[in-house]
C-alpha cells in the first residue's frame, strides 16, 4: 500500500454512492418505515436534497464530484461532446488515441507503441489530494474515470469503460424464431438459431477484429450448444469450457481468448449465457464481451493488479461501465423479467464487492472508501412506466406483477447501508449520496426539427425522418444553430465551427433570442412547457474548458426528453412526441426537477449542499488544505 501517514490523528471516512437515488422516493419509503437506516441516518444526522449539475447527466455530475468543482473545471458536460471543425460526435470522458510505430512482418502489422486512451476529465481528483496528504483511498467503480488516471491509490474504472469491442455493449442473440432473427438490432448481433436433428446449435461469438492483420475480419470464437427440450436445458461448450444452463437461467462468468496469430499474443475477454427459453422456442443472449479483471485487455484499475486482486477475492465481475442491459430490454431480446433477473445478478455482485471493501476498510486504520452502485440508476430508467399509469408506455400486465420492483430495490440499498453502519464506530464519517434524481419520460423532444421548423437549421433535403441526420444534410452555410449530445445546442460560430457562420458580433443576441424561444415551447399536445430553462453556458460554468461546452443546455420540464434519435444530429417529421420504450424513466432535464439525494451521518453547515461540496469535505476531513480549483465548499 502506497500511502503511509506519517499525521496523528488517524481518520476514516466512508463514501456510498447509489447513482439515481431520488430524495423525493426516499422521503416516501423513510415514511413508510421501509428504509430504517436511512432513517437512522436522517434522525441522527442529516437528510437534504442535494444540488446536481447542469445538466444532471451521470458523468457530468460525477466529474464535479471527483473534482470538487463545476462542469467548467472538469471539462465534462455531456455524455458527447463534438468536434467543431467537423460537427463530429465525440465521446466526452474518453479519446482514443492512434497507435505510433508499427512493424510489418509478413501479413501482420506489429504495434511496437500501441493505441492509447486518454482520460478527458480535468481537474484534481479528491483521492490524489489524499495521495499528496498520505492518506489512502480505495475508489470503486467510480464514473468518469475511464481509463483510470495514474494514481498510486486502488481504483477501479466505472461508467465509461467499453467492452473489448471498444463500445458500450454488443450482445449476441440466437433466436429460433425466425421473425425475430431477421430484425435489425445494429450494432447487436442477432441470428437464427439453426438445431440439427441431433439438438446441436453451432454458432459464434463475434469479436473485434484483429488490428495486428490490416483490414482482417472481425476474430470470432465458435460455441456449440447440446439443446435438450425435453428438460429445457442446454449444455454450452466453448474454448475447453462446459456451461450448463437451465432454461431461464443466467450463467456464470465464462473466460474467452482471440488469438491474434503471433506467439504469446491473446484477447482475453469473458461472456455471459442467458438461455432466455428452451422450449417451443429456443432463445440464448449472450452478453457484450466484457474486459476480464483477471486479465484486463485494457487498462481498468490503479494498480494494474487491483482488478485481479478483486477478481481473485470474489470472482470474475462486470466491467462495461453500464451492466445492467437496458438496450435488450428496450429492443426486445429481453422481456422485462429477463431484466431485472440480469441486473438483480449484478446488484449482487457489486454487494459481493463492496462486502470485501468493507472488511478491509474495517481492519484499515486510516482512510477513504468510496463504492459505487448502478442498479437504482439503470433500474428506474427501465420501470418508471411498471407504476405511472400516465406513461404511454404503460403496459398493466408488467405492472401488476413487477411494479414492486422500484421499492424494492430501495429496501434492499438501505440494508447496504445498514451493513455500512453496522461494521464502524459511529464516529466514522458516513456520506450516502446520489448523483441525481428521477422524473418520468413520456414525451420526447427532436430539437433539430424545432431548429429547422424556426428556421436556425437548414437542411438540404426537405424530408424530416430518422433517415435524415444534420452530420451528412445540413446546410451550413445557411445554418445559425444545431444541437448534439444529450442536452446540448450550439451556434454554428464563425472561426470555431468548419463551416460556421454567426459572427462574435451577433454570438450573444442569439443566444438570447434562442433561449427565450426555448423557454417559450410548448406542447401541441397540452399546451404544457417543454423547456423550463436554457441555460446560457458561459453565465453559469468556470471557463477553464468553456471551449468544450454547448452554447446552450437545454434543461427539460418534467415529463420531457430529448429523443433518441437527437443527440447524433437526427431528424423527425414531429418537435415532440410519445416516448414508446421501456425506458421510461429519466433525468436529462432541468436540474431543479431532478435533485440528488445527500444522507450523512453528521450535521452539516447549510441546508441545501451542492454535490462538488463534497470533494471539498472529504479533503478537509482528513485535515487537508482544499486546493484552489476545487470550487465547492466543505460541509462541515
Amino acid at each position: 500500500w502506497h500511502c503511509r501517514s506519517s499525521r496523528s490523528g488517524a481518520k476514516k471516512m466512508l463514501v456510498l454512492g447509489f447513482d439515481g437515488m431520488d430524495p423525493t422516493v426516499v422521503r416516501r419509503l423513510i415514511g413508510s418505515g421501509d428504509l430504517p437506516n436511512m432513517k437512522r441516518l436522517a434522525d441522527t444526522g442529516t437528510f437534504t436534497m442535494m444540488r446536481s449539475t447542469i445538466p444532471p447527466q451521470s458523468p457530468v455530475a460525477w466529474g464535479s464530484f471527483i473534482a470538487g468543482a463545476d462542469p467548467g473545471v472538469t471539462g465534462i458536460f455531456d455524455f458527447l461532446h463534438r468536434d467543431p471543425k467537423t460537427y463530429t460526435p465525440l465521446f466526452a470522458q474518453s479519446t482514443t488515441l492512434p497507435g505510433g510505430w508499427n512493424v510489418d512482418l509478413g501479413k501482420y502489422r506489429i504495434p511496437l507503441k500501441g493505441a492509447e486512451v486518454k482520460l478527458n476529465r480535468e481537474g484534481t481528483a479528491f483521492w490524489d489530494v489524499l495521495e499528496e496528504m498520505g492518506v489512502p483511498a480505495t475508489v470503486v467503480k467510480i464514473p468518469t474515470n475511464y481509463p483510470p488516471s495514474k494514481s498510486g491509490q486502488r481504483t477501479l474504472a466505472g461508467m465509461g469503460t467499453p467492452d473489448v469491442m471498444g463500445t458500450y455493449g454488443i450482445y449476441h442473440l440466437y433466436t429460433s424464431d425466425e421473425e425475430e432473427s431477421r430484425k435489425d438490432l445494429t450494432p447487436n448481433n442477432v441470428f437464427y438459431a439453426y438445431i440439427d436433428e441431433q439438438g446441436v446449435l453451432e454458432g459464434e461469438i463475434e469479436g473485434p477484429k484483429n488490428d495486428l492483420v490490416p483490414g482482417s475480419d472481425p476474430m470470432v470464437i465458435p460455441f456449440k450448444a447440446y439443446v435438450d427440450r425435453a428438460h429445457h436445458s442446454a449444455r454450452i461448450d466453448v474454448g475447453g469450457q462446459e456451461v450448463l444452463l437451465a432454461e431461464r437461467e443466467y450463467s456464470r462468468w465464462v473466460e474467452i481468448s482471440f488469438s491474434l496469430g503471433v506467439p504469446l499474443m491473446n484477447l482475453t475477454g469473458m461472456v455471459k449465457f442467458f438461455l432466455l427459453e428452451c422450449g417451443e422456442r429456443f432463445r440464448l443472449y449472450i452478453s457484450p464481451i466484457h474486459i476480464s479483471p483477471a486479465s484486463p485487455a485494457l487498462p481498468i484499475s490503479t494498480p494494474e493488479s487491483y482488478s485481479k486482486e478483486l477478481a481473485d477475492a470474489v470472482g470474475l465481475y462486470h466491467t462495461i461501465g453500464l451492466p445492467a442491459d437496458t438496450k435488450a430490454l428496450s429492443q426486445g431480446a429481453f422481456a422485462m423479467g429477463d431484466f431485472i433477473d440480469q441486473s438483480l445478478s449484478v446488484f449482487a455482485e457489486s454487494r459481493k464487492m463492496f462486502a470485501f471493501e468493507l472488511d478491509r476498510f474495517q481492519r484499515q486504520q486510516e482512510g477513504l472508501l468510496f463504492f459505487y452502485f448502478s442498479t437504482l440508476d439503470q433500474g428506474q430508467h427501465m420501470f418508471w412506466a411498471l407504476n405511472d399509469p400516465q406513461h404511454p408506455y404503460y403496459h398493466p400486465v408488467e405492472a401488476q406483477r413487477y411494479g414492486g420492483i422500484t421499492d424494492d430495490l430501495y429496501r434492499q440499498f438501505d440494508a447496504e447501508v445498514g451493513r455500512a453502519m453496522a461494521a464502524l464506530p459511529p464516529e466514522v464519517p458516513l456520506v450516502v449520496m446520489s448523483d441525481h434524481g428521477f422524473a418520468p419520460f413520456r414525451r420526447e423532444v427532436n430539437i433539430n426539427t424545432w431548429l429547422v421548423k424556426e428556421g436556425y437549421l437548414t437542411m438540404t433535403t426537405p424530408d424530416l425522418d430518422e433517415q435524415v441526420s444534420i452530420l451528412d444534410s445540413a446546410d451550413w452555410g445557411k445554418s445559425r444553430a444545431y444541437g448534439l449530445g444529450l442536452n446540448g445546442l450550439y451556434l454554428n460560430q464563425r472561426g470555431r465551427e468548419g463551416s460556421g457562420i454567426v459572427t462574435a458580433q451577433e454570438r450573444r443576441r442569439l443566444l438570447e433570442e434562442l433561449k427565450g424561444k426555448l423557454e417559450a415551447l410548448t406542447d401541441p399536445q397540452n399546451g404544457a412547457r417543454v423547456i423550463t430553462h436554457a441555460y446560457i453556458s458561459e453565465d453559469v460554468f468556470s471557463r477553464d474548458h468553456l471551449d468544450r461546452a454547448p452554447d446552450i443546455i437545454l434543461g427539460f420540464a418534467r415529463g420531457y426528453r430529448i429523443s433518441d434519435s437527437s443527440p447524433l444530429g437526427q431528424l423527425s417529421p414531429e418537435v415532440v412526441v410519445d416516448h414508446l420504450n421501456w425506458w421510461s424513466g429519466d433525468h436529462l432535464i432541468d436540474p431543479l426537477h431532478v435533485p440528488a439525494s445527500f444522507l450523512a451521518n453528521f450535521k452539516i453547515n447549510r441546508d441545501v449542499p451542492d454535490i462538488k461540496d463534497i470533494a471539498p469535505t472529504i479533503v478537509r476531513h482528513f485535515g487537508g488544505q482544499v486546493p484552489a480549483g476545487m470550487t465547492g465548499k466543505p460541509l462541515r
